[in-house]
């Protein structure tokens, strides 16, 4: 059976990396449910609810491979098995691309909502559809020519996939990185430039983890296509997608705390910095009731806060009134 031994270490070793990454994505998703299920739109616990389903159908998929290819047939010993890739195979690479496709417009929306560059947010869909695209080519491909020897036929396909999804991340990452850094340099309170340097921090590490992930699996694919090498990486992709957004959302909790001098909901404002512009525009909502000191704000209050009106000093009021910017500048982030 050593013939078939690079095509099962690589199914062996990324089922059990999934399940690890699995079982984060649970404990995530526990957590949103417990602090965030009840207070945000019913779009963005569609769309939480929708990864962890595909990824739950993706995980079974998973499974069953590593079973059937490991356990069921390797004990027979069932070269004419082990040689074809069933429908798991498939179902894990149409999976993985539809939740990549959904984090990505997702992570799309809120660069739009932050930035409302409509230029850019179209060329981030392209590279995002493009990716959509090849995945499935991938999956059909896999369906059609079963065998371990067609692999060279999803050269193209995978570079495509692959490849787009990547430059997406990247430029995704890029442009949030940008127009933070945008708000940041606006702030002249020392406070709001280290929360907002906190979320440009993250917006990093999650379109790297992606981004590194999509570039390893697509060079060991290239270089071994004939065998599950890259499987060590690429079966967990899409639960990595999903892990980073939960995290993003979550976090909105630790920064909600260092808000809760401002007193009020960091879940519902927007905040939006147009090129060339030198104020923010922010939404507020209605504050939850932290104490006797909280004050109520009416949820159609807006406030225009104009970076020349701003007091240069650190006194406690302009703290306060800083944070509160923070606070938003957070949620258009926090919800990616």
């Amino acid at each position: 059976m050593a013939d078939v031994g690079p095509t099962l270490s690589g199914l062996f070793g990324g089922s059990y990396l999934n399940a690890i990454v699995y079982t984060l994505e649970i404990v995530q998703l526990t957590s949103y449910i417990k602090h965030f299920w009840k207070r945000d739109k019913l779009l963005i616990k569609v769309v939480v609810i929708s990864c962890f389903l595909i990824d739950t159908v993706c995980t079974i998929a998973v499974f069953s491979w590593a079973l059937m290819s490991t356990v069921v047939h390797w004990g027979m010993c069932d070269k004419a098995y082990l040689i074809l890739q069933y429908w798991p195979t498939p179902t894990y690479v149409v999976c993985t691309t539809v939740v990549g496709a959904i984090v990505q417009s997702f992570l799309i929306s809120r660069y739009f909502i932050l930035s409302s560059q409509r230029i850019i947010t179209i060329i981030l869909g392209v590279f995002a559809l493009t990716a959509f695209a090849g995945g499935l080519s991938v999956a059909f491909i896999l369906i059609f020519f079963m065998t371990y020897a067609d692999r060279d036929r999803l050269t193209v396909t995978s570079i495509l996939w692959l490849g787009s999804t990547s430059i997406a991340d990247i430029l995704i990452m890029v442009f949030l990185v940008l127009t933070l850094m945008r708000a940041a340099s606006m702030a002249p309170i020392r406070s709001t430039r280290a929360l907002i340097s906190r979320l440009i921090m993250v917006a990093i590490q999650s379109g790297t983890v992606t981004t590194v992930l999509a570039l390893l699996t697509l060079s060991i694919f290239l270089a071994k296509p004939r065998t599950n090498d890259s499987a060590y990486l690429s079966l967990s992709i899409g639960r990595v997608y999903t892990l980073t957004m939960l995290f993003n959302l979550n976090l909105r909790r630790n920064l909600r705390n260092r808000c809760h001098s401002c007193g009020m909901n960091t879940l519902g404002g927007v905040i939006s910095a147009a090129p060339g512009n030198r104020s923010l525009q922010v939404d507020l909502v209605p504050a939850e009731p932290h104490g006797s000191s909280s004050t109520p704000l009416h949820p159609s209050s807006r406030l225009r806060f104009d970076k020349n009106e701003l007091a240069p000093t650190e006194d406690s009021e302009g703290k306060s009134y800083e944070e509160s910017r923070a606070c938003h500048t957070s949620n258009g982030l926090g919800t990616a």
